[in-house]
């Protein structure tokens, strides 16, 4: 998996911005009035970027829709006013994909030149970007009859020919239409950009037969100018909120309140940190949207959900852009309120939230792809389209029913051991694990994948032990702790509990006060830990203690294995929200640990802290958990026959929506952890993203179960406990790992280079 982008696409965002920057200098929506876009326009014609989809016998480069994106994208993060997403994405590019020959030689050569416009129409009251127009085509003895309205319709004012999608008695097809045809009327309508748009009316419009673009009448061109219409939206929305963040970024870093720089609050950086976060999941949306349409790959359920998330996330973050600008955001002299209206344009362009949450539920899922895997690769390939498929069937009959039970209030003890020994007997343990150290030495991808798979199977892993502990000593351990422990973790004979948080040292981790004194070849241990996952069961304790009690805080801390058969170790439960026993308060009076079982370096464990923190936060936002509540719900609704209800349907699609995108964050940061470490930002955006999600949407589907279920029902009152016991057990996810306000000001810190908040 690979979400670089390659040398063209590259090239022609760095083409693409440089051109347009000298458009935006120029201030296309002052000087140079209402047709102030022609001048870009020309300028994108010279610059041969109108033509990057065109075949190069007609004068084009022979790419596609990424590189046709990558130039959306540009004019998005300017906010240019210009016909990109109309005359571009669903103009030239579809014309150059299916058009026949000539189609293409009638429609290209002046479209590429600027002198003449192709656009989309595709929008109908009601049904924003529609599966099945209402506007018809019927065939008459000379060609076709087009009956309809369309509306929003970008440039319509100003276009020579119309792409217009219409139902035919085969299927839904789109027809070159020339503007000035009889029976063709444009009646302008408002944008919030003042960008042209219009209504257009097709009162009986004759066309030649040869007007079916591609010959095609059985959905198939109609669908790829769908597509093109909502990767296309997507593309120009990605940009446009990136825009708006670095806009709002670089006031942040300059605007000064109260003596230092506004991004130095820690409100500041929360609302910055939730714009990032939104920006980093579109841009994934819209990367996949575009990819599986340039590829041929199938993109229904990609787009639907590029479009949704566009239309749910983005108006809300420029709105925070705005908030944190003040009044300067709000002067018409200043670029912010651009990027609003452009971002409110094309919301409304894919129907908005409530349209977009219902066609994502109608979406057919692109389980597939056939693409080829050079260059970017944003999907599942064949072998790992398999192992998904394998641990999905392995996992949902890994444990029986009475296991299940016993499981939902003793997460540790001889029920878990039992469990994860099958798995470490089945060789299930070492699947992202280097071959040298005993694993199946696949990469970051197949990790995820089997993590995934156990969260939507509602399968507990060792995940301490496995994905924290286990990598940690792999980079850091000594030669004789790794043949100590890394064996027997995969056999799932050993179990770890991590010892970090106290009584008075939580979020501020380095404030610990557990000590270690050296007495030979030995450590002496003192002190306590509180919250301790797994302590009243596990083999050895991962513990943070303080070596150099006089050092700085971030100093002077050491990592020890702690072995909890010492005497000196001993623990009191704690019972959670949920009724489940699986975290404690663990007490450390004299242990002795030996010298040997150090890990790093004495004095530096803050860097291996950090190291494995960085690991369970990913580790804390699978998407399979997002999944399981949308497997859970849905096969109840199914059998109590509920799936036609809107409100159920409505509750699974952003369900969904959610699942999608956190898989995308997750495949991200893999990919990105096969040539390095976990980017912290990217590991905190992962963390906050999923933890959040899931604790919101397991209220929303909750509501839903009991809106319409009989709780004295037994398989609604199962559901309902089991949606209780997830509801409660996730509460943990948004402070477990570090509390996400300390994550968000990561992100702010590390992702966007803002100053540090102060303590």
């Amino acid at each position: 998996m690979d979400f670089r982008p390659d040398e063209n696409q590259v090239a022609v965002a760095g083409l693409a911005a440089d051109v347009l920057g000298h458009a935006a200098a120029r201030d296309t929506r002052g000087a140079d009035g209402e047709d102030g876009w022609r001048a870009t326009w020309a300028d994108l014609a010279r610059a041969d970027l109108l033509g990057l989809s065109a075949p190069e016998s007609l004068g084009g480069a022979g790419l596609g829709a990424e590189e046709v994106a990558a130039l959306l994208t540009e004019a998005g993060r300017l906010a240019i006013a210009a016909p990109v997403l109309p005359a571009l994405a669903l103009g030239i590019l579809p014309v150059a994909t299916h058009g026949t020959p000539g189609q293409r030689e009638q429609l290209l050569p002046s479209a590429l030149t600027g002198d003449e416009l192709i656009v989309g129409a595709l929008n109908e009251a009601g049904d924003a970007v529609p599966v099945a127009p209402s506007t018809r085509a019927v065939r008459t003895a000379s060609g076709w009859s087009l009956t309809g309205r369309k509306v929003a319709v970008g440039y319509a004012q100003h276009a020579a020919h119309l792409l217009v999608s219409a139902a035919t008695d085969d299927g839904a097809a789109v027809f070159v239409v020339p503007a000035a045809a009889a029976g063709v009327t444009v009646a302008p309508s408002p944008t919030s950009t003042g960008a042209p748009e219009g209504t257009v009316e097709l009162a009986g419009v004759e066309v030649p037969a040869d007007a079916v673009l591609g010959d095609s009448t059985d959905g198939t061109v109609a669908q790829f100018v769908r597509e093109c219409g909502l990767a296309g939206a997507a593309a120009v929305a990605d940009g446009a909120l990136a825009g708006a963040l670095a806009l709002t970024v670089d006031h942040l870093r300059k605007r000064e309140q109260f003596g230092r720089p506004l991004g130095a609050f820690q409100a500041v950086a929360q609302q910055i940190a939730d714009v990032y976060i939104a920006s980093r999941t579109l841009h994934l949306a819209a990367l996949s949207a575009t990819w599986r349409v340039g590829t041929g790959s199938p993109a229904d359920e990609a787009t639907a959900l590029a479009a949704h998330w566009l239309a749910a996330e983005a108006p809300s973050a420029v709105r925070t852009c705005h908030h944190l600008h003040g009044g300067i955001g709000v002067d018409a002299t200043y670029p912010l309120h651009r990027f609003y209206s452009t971002i409110k344009d094309l919301a409304r362009f894919v129907g908005g939230v409530p349209q977009t949450v219902r066609a994502l539920a109608t979406a057919h899922r692109d389980d597939t792809t056939s693409a080829d895997e050079a260059g970017r690769f944003l999907a599942l390939n064949g072998a790992q389209r398999a192992l998904q498929a394998e641990l999905r069937a392995y996992f949902s009959t890994l444990m029986t029913p009475e296991e299940r039970t016993a499981m939902l209030v003793q997460r540790h003890g001889e029920v878990f051991r039992d469990v994860v020994l099958r798995m470490g007997s089945d060789d299930r343990l070492g699947v992202g694990w280097p071959a040298e150290f005993g694993g199946k030495g696949f990469g970051p991808i197949e990790q995820y994948l089997f993590v995934n798979e156990a969260s939507r199977a509602d399968v507990q892993l060792p995940s301490v032990t496995l994905q924290t502990v286990g990598p940690t000593l792999q980079a850091y351990g000594t030669d004789e702790q790794k043949a100590k422990f890394l064996p027997k973790i995969l056999s799932g004979e050993v179990h770890f509990a991590i010892g970090y948080t106290e009584p008075d040292a939580g979020t501020d981790l380095a404030s610990l006060r557990t000590t270690a004194v050296r007495d030979g070849d030995h450590y002496v241990v003192n002190g306590q830990k509180i919250f301790t996952t797994g302590g009243h069961d596990a083999d050895y304790v991962w513990l943070a203690v303080r070596t150099d009690p006089d050092a700085p805080k971030h100093k002077g801390i050491s990592i020890l294995i702690l072995d909890t058969k010492d005497p000196g170790y001993s623990w009191t439960p704690i019972i959670t929200a949920d009724g489940a026993h699986h975290v404690n308060a663990t007490y450390y009076n004299d242990v002795r640990v030996p010298v040997d079982m150090l890990v790093g370096v004495e004095n530096e464990g803050w860097k291996l802290i950090t190291t494995q923190l960085n690991h369970e936060r990913v580790m804390l936002g699978p998407s399979g958990r997002i999944g399981a509540l949308y497997d859970r719900v849905h096969a109840w609704a199914s059998e109590q026959k509920l799936l036609g209800e809107p409100d159920v349907v409505e509750a699974l699609a952003r369900v969904r929506a959610a699942e999608l995108i956190n898989e995308l964050l997750n495949w991200q940061v893999a990919a990105a952890e096969a040539g390095g470490p976990v980017d912290v930002a990217d590991a905190s955006a992962t963390k906050v993203f999923g933890s959040d999600r899931i604790q919101g949407l397991t209220a929303l589907l909750e509501e839903t179960v009991g809106t319409h279920g009989d709780p004295a029902e037994s398989s609604t009152a199962e559901v309902l406990q089991w949606l209780d016991v997830q509801a409660k057990r996730n509460l943990v996810l948004t402070f477990g790992g570090g509390v996400n306000e300390i994550q968000r000001e990561l992100i702010a810190l590390m992702g966007l280079q803002l100053p540090r908040v102060p303590r």
